[in-house]
């Protein structure tokens, strides 16, 4: 089941929908220890629709070396820089995708370069640091939690087991046990990426600007969560959606931190909805789109 929360264009008239013919590309990004092959189900699903460019991010994949690293620490500013080496400049503007640590570098992107971002979809995305911003009890006590799992992580890697800590890593987001249900030779792939685990860690943790950069945004936002989902990761998502006054904020029901595997027909319907409404706005309309507040269940 499927809450959807979402403020509508205004001067939107029903079945208004159509898509044009040039349809501005998708640029998808992955959650960490994985790659683009996640999105997999999206490029099927807008085949015909518009072209979905999946890549990797710096540490998977065939992104495994981050380009020009050369020891310096990782960052979102970084890796968003990356992915857009790895796109280039041949589309002007494009859709951008991004689940939980895609998710906090797809948002660096459209705050880096807004006016390329003809619409921003947001999974779960994992900006941890919004949390001590904001200074609730809960928000705090959230954080520390999630340090805590970045600890464990950082302190089997230390130790030389960094199996132990991608177990901890993945018994946290997808359940108790998750881990032990994984075929031995994933486990082998998973803790050959536990280095790069922790730089995402530390690429999200340094960061320090205020949700309210993303109230500026001109481009239609849509966030997605699992109701099953980790207390950290709605929370992150429930705090962007108290700054951001205009957006399409969805929750599944019965699905957790990788609804775009678990619920992958459902997470890319509301994409493909997405774009189409976006693309549906032409003109400045859809740099500053006038929004009524509307709900809906199914």
């Amino acid at each position: 089941m499927l809450r959807i929360k979402h403020r509508c264009y205004a001067d939107r008239q029903a079945g208004a929908t159509t898509v044009p013919q040039a349809v501005r590309p998708v640029l998808a990004l992955h959650s960490s220890a994985a790659t683009g092959g996640q999105w997999k189900s999206l490029a099927a699903a807008l085949d015909g629709i518009a072209p979905v460019i999946a890549p990797d991010l710096p540490g998977y994949g065939r992104a495994a070396f981050r380009d020009g690293r050369r020891g310096e620490p990782a960052s979102l500013a970084a890796d968003a820089a990356a992915v857009l080496r790895t796109f280039g400049e041949g589309a002007s503007a494009f859709h951008l995708v991004g689940h939980s640590y895609g998710g906090a570098v797809a948002l660096r992107i459209a705050l880096d370069h807004p006016t390329r971002v003809r619409s921003l979809t947001l999974i779960e995305p994992v900006l941890f640091h919004l949390l001590p911003l904001a200074g609730g009890v809960e928000d705090l006590k959230l954080y520390r939690g999630i340090l805590g799992v970045r600890d464990r992580l950082r302190g089997a890697v230390a130790a030389g087991w960094p199996a132990h800590g991608m177990a901890a890593f993945v018994d946290f987001w997808n359940g108790a046990g998750s881990w032990d249900g994984i075929a031995v030779e994933q486990r082998q792939r998973l803790a050959g990426q536990a280095r790069a685990v922790l730089d995402n860690f530390t690429a999200v943790l340094d960061e320090s600007w205020p949700v309210t950069d993303v109230a500026r945004l001109g481009c239609p936002l849509l966030t997605i969560t699992g109701a099953q989902s980790q207390a950290v990761a709605r929370q992150v998502t429930d705090r962007i959606l108290d700054a951001v006054p205009a957006v399409t904020a969805a929750r599944i029901f019965r699905a957790g931190h990788m609804s775009p595997l678990t619920h992958a027909a459902t997470v890319n319907a509301l994409i493909e909805r997405h774009i189409r409404l976006a693309e549906a706005v032409e003109g400045p309309a859809a740099r500053a789109p006038v929004f009524r507040r509307t709900s809906a269940a199914a």
